[in-house]
């Protein structure tokens, strides 16, 4: 045991111990830097302090199996005796097991099969500011499982957040659960900046440093970059120098575990490709240089469309700090930074339980006795139309009832440990018809094997009711079990160029590898994997659908309902149509008389066909959007909605006659963005430190990854700006100030004031002073007006 003298947090073990066991919450906040042995040393401490069970966990399948058998280690045993681990399809723990590692699905099962926990002693929370969906709705569970028992304690570890919010949520204001915070052990790391650079760039440049040592990690948001760097990098003249290594959660499991083993070094130089895998949960060892993309991948979902969009977006704050960290673990490091210094990083990333699909977190919700989402006490709640969609698209697999709580299907649902989409597909069907649709579609063979005999032993556990056997008969009917589960992506051709029409209404276009492999288009498909894309979506895997299958499943499930719209450019001309549909998916129609009543609802569907460019927009609507756009890029929680999609709910009734107004839609702009916060956060008019007040413009500007942001932005005198010592923000963002110069003509363009007054600015004075020899140029003195 003399080993876990070296880590930082040892010296703060019995304090843990202490704190945690007198907390009147009985909960405990732990932060500690990277390095500082919280995951392995924490746990031996536990173990000795407290006599029940402990149980952790880790987010993914590669840190608990490390935790797990370097636990075993330390107490000089095999993994599978005090210290074991349990995740899908895998575990390793005895009768004498009081310490187990847990993977997060695993744990809420544990959760929601016994409620108190009972034998448990403590509960801890590894690698929290992750902020997973599950590890948010594991908390929200153990908060309620706290009052059923005396004797049950929580303690979340983290890496540096703000610990102060989540000791007060397990807490309260007056009395927050206590905050330990341990220092790592990381050395110092040398910062490079190269904004011209790609990774591969990076790479061969670290390459042919002869001084170089150890091995070079490379993040990157996701593995079509991977692919695509490791490519470059192996048709270029350093291949024969390196070992060029991929990471990502689509690789192998037993490739991922020989890639983070120590004693995985090759005789070349390793270079690892990695998405953010590698940022903080798992250890890679021997990395002495980080190269930094600056991007990440994650998912956000689209409510309107039923799917979830895979983005590329800058990584937060909180993500540089940790993947520079991994250079300093062993000795000095560097970490090159592709983006300029002074770029503006968002904080943090929004947690997972605001962006995702909360279809399976319903559903256990359900399980766990609640079905309005105010009934739970969260650490952020998640918004009332991503919740509220889930329940209705739960409602149409027959997992939860009219009455929105959980059904026969639903708690089989839950039986299959598989997302409730899969899990329908199951049910309705054989078992491997799930395997192409899963995480184990490549996996090895036993793996693949193993996870159809696990569903297949599962389903065998389902009692199955008449309610659950009359749901699926329709669905066994037409020999189409994905149909139980993927009801919302049965899709017809849209035109002729292999795009693809939903019943949410979004168009999703097959890749162009498919495209191109096809001269004619099935009428229908079904796509299971579909990327909603901002305005247009992409299809990865699908299927074609025979005309009689859909006709029999779609029998009960269409809708007549009457639409209108414009036949000519000028808009006074409106054609009504009585139309049977499936969603938004057009199965008939036939025309019908209209009216001049009938303008709003053609006024709609032009702007669901066209966008909002379809209505007059004057000046001061469009830079409503624009600070609207800003708001909910940096607003927490805050999804931007799709005022295309939604127009029924918000225009019609600002529309008074056969026509539109600029004015009417600026109305009906500012009512559903809500103006008056945004008014308040994101405001037009802004007063300086040196008291002058000025008038804001919000710009969109195109990144180098190709995405839009809103910047604020003041053109401005310079001379304005005297007396201003600090860059003036709008929700955190610095302002980009265009200085101008007397004649107002620009000087330079920068969003760091600080910096630039002790820099640029003496050169610039110069000039200026030699210019205009009359003005004040003392920036440090405030101009009169």
């Amino acid at each position: 045991m003399s080993e876990i003298e070296n880590f930082p947090i040892t010296a703060y073990l019995d304090e843990i111990c202490q704190k945690l066991k007198s907390s009147q919450s009985h909960s405990l906040v732990l932060t500690a830097e990277t390095g500082a042995g919280k995951s392995t040393i924490v746990p031996l401490a536990l173990l000795k302090a407290f006599s029940g069970q402990i149980l952790m966990l880790e987010p993914r399948r590669l840190a608990a199996l490390a935790v797990a058998g370097r636990v075993a280690h330390l107490l000089g045993e095999d993994c599978g005796q005090t210290a074991g681990y349990v995740m899908h399809l895998e575990k390793n723990v005895s009768p004498k097991t009081r310490f187990t590692v847990m993977t997060e699905a695993v744990l809420t099962k544990r959760l929601l099969d016994d409620p108190a926990l009972e034998g448990v002693s403590v509960v801890v929370l590894d690698e929290f500011h992750e902020r997973s969906v599950n590890a948010d709705l594991a908390l929200c569970f153990l908060k309620e499982a706290l009052t059923l028992r005396d004797d049950l304690y929580v303690l979340v570890m983290s890496a540096t957040i703000d610990s102060s919010s989540v000791a007060t949520y397990l807490g309260n204001a007056q009395n927050p659960a206590p905050v330990v915070e341990v220092p790592g052990r990381v050395f110092p790391i040398e910062f490079a900046y190269e904004r011209n650079f790609s990774v591969a760039d990076a790479v061969r440049q670290e390459l042919k440093n002869t001084n170089g040592r150890g091995t070079i990690l490379a993040f990157l948001p996701g593995i079509a970059e991977i692919r695509k760097t490791q490519s470059e990098l192996l048709s270029s003249p350093c291949a024969d120098s390196a070992d060029i290594c991929i990471l990502h959660s689509s690789v192998s499991f037993d490739e991922q575990r020989k890639i983070l083993s120590p004693g995985h070094l090759a005789a070349k130089r390793r270079v690892i490709l990695s998405s953010a895998i590698a940022e903080t949960s798992v250890t890679v060892p021997d990395v002495t240089v980080v190269i930094d993309s600056g991007l990440m991948r994650i998912n956000r979902m689209n409510v309107a469309a039923g799917m979830e969009s895979l983005v590329t977006e800058k990584e937060s704050m909180f993500s540089a700090k940790q993947r520079a960290g991994r250079a300093g673990r062993t000795g000095p490091g560097k970490c090159i930074r592709l983006w300029a210094e002074n770029d503006v990083l968002p904080e943090r990333t929004p947690p997972e339980i605001l962006r995702c699909d909360l279809a399976q977190v319903v559903l256990e919700c359900a399980d766990w006795g609640v079905t309005d989402k105010k009934d739970l006490d969260w650490l952020d709640a998640p918004g009332a139309n991503p919740w509220n969609a889930a329940q209705e698209f739960l409602q149409s697999l027959g997992c939860l009832g009219a009455d929105k709580r959980i059904t026969d299907v639903g708690r089989a649902a839950l039986t299959m440990g598989l997302s409730p989409r899969l899990a329908c597909v199951a049910l309705a069907g054989k078992a491997e018809n799930v395997l192409a649709y899963s995480s184990y579609c490549k996996a090895p063979a036993y793996l693949q094997k193993r996870f159809v005999s696990d569903l297949e032993r599962r389903k065998a556990l389902c009692p199955y009711t008449s309610a659950m056997d009359l749901y699926f008969k329709a669905v066994r009917a037409v020999n189409e079990p994905l149909l139980a589960g993927y009801p919302d992506r049965l899709a017809r051709l849209d035109g002729d160029d292999g795009c693809y029409k939903f019943p949410s209404g979004r168009v999703a276009s097959l890749t162009i590898e498919e495209r191109n492999n096809h001269t004619v288009f099935p009428e229908w498909i079904l796509a299971p994997e579909v990327n909603a894309g901002e305005y247009k979506g992409t299809i990865y895997n699908w299927k074609p659908v025979a005309q009689e299958t859909v006709n029999a499943f779609l029998s009960g499930r269409t809708e007549t309902k009457t639409t209108a719209f414009f036949t000519d450019r000028s808009h006074s001309h409106i054609k009504k149509m009585k139309q049977t549909c499936y969603g938004k998916i057009v199965l008939s129609q036939v025309p019908v008389s209209a009216s001049p009543a009938d303008f709003a609802e053609a006024l709609c569907s032009l702007v669901e066909a066209q966008g909002l460019d379809a209505l007059p927009l004057n000046a001061e609507s469009k830079l409503l959007l624009l600070r609207y756009k800003f708001y909910c890029e940096h607003k927490a929680g805050e999804k931007e909605k799709n005022l295309a999609l939604s127009v029924r709910e918000w225009l019609p009734p600002f529309v008074t006659a056969a026509s539109i107004t600029e004015h009417a839609v600026l109305e009906a702009l500012r009512y559903e963005l809500n103006a008056r916060e945004l008014d308040e956060h994101v405001p037009v008019q802004i007063t300086l430190s040196n008291g002058k007040r000025f008038t804001l413009v919000y710009e969109a500007v195109t990144m180098q990854d190709g995405k839009q942001i809103v910047r604020p932005v003041l053109e401005v005198i310079i001379q304005r700006l005297f007396g201003c010592f600090a860059t003036p923000r709008v929700m955190g963002i610095p302002v980009l100030l265009k200085l101008l110069s007397p004649a107002r003509r620009p000087l330079q363009v920068t969003d760091d004031l600080e910096h630039f007054w002790g820099t640029t600015w003496t050169e610039i004075c110069k000039e200026m002073k030699g210019r205009y020899p009359k003005h004040n140029w003392d920036y440090r003195v405030i101009e009169n007006e």
